[in-house]
């Protein structure tokens, strides 16, 4: 019966995967269909606790720090996720993002456990769409999609070990947040790092995409993430 029931979901989700895979959408607004959300319904809840991913190591869960965290925008607990685990998605999956270690880890009972990156392959966990990317171009690991069209727009999270010796007795631990952003065009990802860097990528249409920076009077230096994804759904509408 679980048999049937996969097939089942693959066939619903198959349209509704291509549909949502330009944007990223939340978990909470992601429009299934009535009869996918009771398929889905109706798979999680019938595989319970034999769901594989209940399978990975053990994990032990890291003390905030002075300032900071291990975990992405510094929240130590599970938020209820949609993932897509082994090609089959489920949804309101407890997730948390170990960004130091760049793990997802979630729970079963009382026991914390890491999810399989070899099978994990996104994950909408609180507001963002992560992505496990497996390219010769980029560091493996997890991404988060800032942009996906034509092109793509993936951020780097890492967390940067910054302790402080206040004296020969104390230490201030602190855990800063870094970004990378990543520009894919075709089949190759180019690093951002900088508005001069991002707009030189756009170089058959630097003219358009400055006089659009412009018009809309966009900041780099405010908001790194948005302006480069805005730019490369700008740069997609020229190029259709």
């Amino acid at each position: 019966m679980r048999v049937k029931a996969f097939v089942i979901i693959i066939m619903l989700l198959g349209s509704w995967v291509t549909r949502v895979s330009a944007q990223a959408p939340q978990p909470d607004s992601v429009a299934y269909s009535k009869t996918a959300n009771e398929v889905i319904d109706y798979f999680n809840a019938t595989a319970g606790s034999q769901l594989e991913f209940f399978n990975g190591a053990q994990y032990v869960l890291n003390p905030p720090a002075n300032i900071g965290s291990w975990y992405f925008q510094d929240k130590n607990y599970c938020a209820p996720s949609l993932i897509r685990f082994n090609n089959t998605w489920y949804k309101n999956v407890p997730v948390l993002y170990d960004v130091y270690n760049d793990k997802m880890i979630s729970f079963s009972g009382d026991d914390y456990f890491v999810l399989n990156t070899e099978k994990i392959s996104d994950v909408y966990l609180l507001d963002h769409h992560f992505a496990y990317v497996n390219d010769p171009g980029l560091p493996r690991g997890f991404y988060d999609v800032l942009y996906n069209g034509k092109s793509q727009v993936l951020a780097k999270r890492t967390k940067f070990s910054n302790d402080d010796i206040v004296s020969s007795r104390s230490v201030k631990f602190i855990y800063e947040d870094r970004v990378a952003l990543f520009l894919k065009k075709g089949v190759v990802y180019y690093p951002v790092t900088g508005k001069r860097t991002l707009i030189n990528l756009f170089g058959d249409k630097k003219k358009e995409i400055k006089q659009y920076i412009k018009d809309h009077k966009i900041d780099y230096k405010k908001d790194k993430e948005r302006t480069a994804a805005v730019l490369a759904g700008y740069y997609d509408q020229l190029t259709q």
